[in-house]
């Protein structure tokens, strides 16, 4: 290394000193003279000073956008501020961190409640990102904490779009079964037996809200993990049937295009599926409940899908003012 290189060797690593010292909260007012005034020797000092600030401000430590020289007296200040600031941010950490340790409850935010009417499909966007669609007669309630994210699906269907959090997982409450997710999309509809869940991206792990192991409590089963393409049911009795079934898993949440799609199903559970769109029910008929038939119908033509099955299944449809009756033709 030439004479020259080393100089200015030496005068980058004085500089580089220099800047580390002013952005510590430390510096005396004799550090502060000095500084000025080793930059006064040379413009090759006062260069080498203001590239050191450039390389931190581009570090992304505390941005500085104007001279030094110009602002150096407010530049000390504000240091000093942001140090006495640190401490008292410090300080009510500490204070925090010791009230939680001493089983205090940590700040949440206030619970949200959302839902739907009979018939009515809805797009709920949450704080932190995630998305959930509300379908027809659907209740949630929404609890942010800094430690988790939470909401309990009291009765319908959603399906839900969950920003990525690896820090803060989402929690969804179905009674006896939590379902966790940092990011996904999946759909979930209750029922009176349990529920059905279907997998569109990502991996969700189903646990026990609760242990079944009366002797040791804080035991619980290994939760459950299903991936995209899965659609699985569970009931109050832990029974699981799954199915791996990308096409299943769209039709469970066709209805968010607006539309139900049914494979070889039975008349009856095809109809239970419609009443939940409508006030006004329709009754099948026990005779003919169990005909089956395949197709697509749109949820905003009403009475329409009325229409259809009675020009393909053998079967008459009676309407009263309390409600329509399916039976035998």
């Amino acid at each position: 290394m030439t004479s020259d290189a080393n100089t200015q060797s030496k005068i980058n690593q004085t500089a580089s000193n220099y800047v580390v010292r002013l952005y510590s909260g430390e510096l005396t007012a004799k550090e502060e003279q000095d500084i000025l005034a080793w930059c006064n020797e040379s413009e090759r000092h006062q260069s080498a000073f203001d590239k050191a600030i450039k390389v931190w401000d581009a570090a992304s430590a505390l941005p500085m956008s104007i001279g030094w020289r110009e602002k150096l007296e407010g530049r000390f200040y504000h240091i000093r501020y942001m140090a006495a600031s640190i401490v008292v941010a410090l300080f009510c950490l500490t204070l925090y961190l010791h009230h939680s340790l001493q089983g205090e409850p940590s700040v949440t935010s206030p619970s949200q409640h959302y839902a739907t009417a009979i018939g009515e499909v809805s797009n709920v966007g949450l704080s932190d990102g995630s998305t959930i669609t509300l379908n027809t007669d659907t209740a949630v309630t929404v609890t942010f904490s800094a430690q988790a994210r939470e909401l309990w699906l009291l009765k319908g269907e959603a399906f839900f779009d969950i920003a990525k959090a690896p820090a803060r997982p989402f929690l969804i409450h179905t009674g006896d079964k939590t379902i966790r997710v940092v990011g996904t999309k999946f759909n979930v509809k209750l029922s009176d037996s349990g529920f059905d869940i279907a997998v569109a991206e990502g991996i969700v792990a189903i646990e026990e809200a609760t242990s079944r192991n009366a002797a040791n409590p804080e035991v619980k089963p290994e939760p459950v993990l299903l991936e995209a393409g899965a659609m699985a049911t569970f009931n109050h009795n832990n029974a699981l049937i799954a199915k791996q079934n990308k096409d299943v898993v769209d039709k469970a949440q066709s209805w968010r295009s607006g539309y139900l799609r049914f494979d070889d199903e039975r008349l009856d559970k095809i109809i239970e599926s419609f009443n939940r769109y409508r006030t006004k029910k329709i009754v099948v008929d026990e005779e003919v409940s169990s005909l089956r038939i395949s197709g697509v119908f749109k949820l905003s033509e009403g009475d329409a899908i009325l229409t259809a099955l009675e020009a393909t299944l053998p079967i008459d449809v009676q309407k009263s003012e309390e409600n329509i009756t399916v039976v035998k033709k």
